[in-house]
């Protein structure tokens, strides 16, 4: 299965850690208990689960990226990492008191039932009632932001601009976001449906001068159909959130986060 994500490596790294970490993780904290093990679905390059473990939480990151993995670990030696599918997760029954899957980690899988089947894996590593909390774009909000994409020439351009290396133009016609090693460059857009969303990320490496194009494709739900797949896999949602701050959700929230119990067997 392809990972865009392990083919961004460091520029991913980068990107993730800008991202509201330390509002994520005081979130997660009035979430889950310190007791027990603390799952950490997609890790990625262990932003959360790093500070969750050095905090106190007995955490086991599992991600599908090596490149990810190998910098999770060069940042923090002692934290407990797996290589895994989340389909197929590699533990043992009521093996997690609490799992978390932050910013967005699901929703690559080929398809919904797939999707369905990652719970329901989750389900069998969680204990009775093992809290899982998780966290993704609120699709509603993305619609109406980014539904059609944009129609602007410059963005019809594009395709031309990086077919002939003309760093010039691009940096000339578009507002890039600069990070400590590359700038970037990123157009959104969601399907018509909402049900998918698409992003082209442009990457310019500061020390290479070379221009780096990667393209991300994530699947969208509501906040019914993400609560009857949890329901479905042998959950029960009890919290549901619009951001890390604890609003309540509304179909104008950045997030879709819910809190959701593991039923009993």
């Amino acid at each position: 299965m392809a990972n865009v994500f392990d083919e961004m490596g460091v520029y991913w790294a980068e990107i993730a850690d800008k991202n509201q970490t330390d509002k994520q993780i005081k979130f997660l904290k009035s979430h889950i208990k310190i007791e027990g093990y603390v799952l950490d679905l997609a890790c990625g390059n262990g932003r959360h689960a790093i500070p969750l473990s050095q905090q106190g939480y007995s955490v086991v990151g599992l991600d599908i990226s090596d490149k990810l993995l190998r910098i999770a670990k060069q940042r923090y030696r002692q934290i407990a990492l797996v290589r895994g599918d989340m389909r197929f997760l590699p533990f043992k029954p009521q093996t997690f008191a609490a799992a978390v899957s932050m910013d967005t980690s699901f929703g690559y899988l080929p398809s919904e039932q797939e999707d369905r089947r990652s719970l329901t894996e989750l389900r069998r590593a969680l204990g009775p009632g093992g809290v899982l909390v998780i966290d993704v774009f609120n699709r509603e909000k993305l619609m109406l932001k980014y539904l059609g994409g944009s129609k602007h020439l410059k963005w019809a351009l594009l395709p031309f601009l990086l077919k002939s290396h003309s760093r010039w133009l691009l940096f000339r016609f578009f507002r890039w976001k600069e990070y400590s090693s590359f700038f970037l460059l990123q157009k959104r857009t969601v399907t018509r449906s909402g049900e998918r969303l698409f992003d082209l990320w442009v990457i310019c490496d500061k020390t290479k001068g070379q221009i780096e194009v990667f393209e991300h494709v994530a699947r969208l739900y509501v906040h019914s159909e993400l609560k009857r797949l949890l329901e479905k896999a042998g959950f029960a949602v009890n919290r549901v959130y619009g951001d890390y701050e604890g609003e309540k959700f509304s179909p104008n929230s950045p997030r879709l986060i819910l809190v959701a119990n593991a039923n009993e067997i």
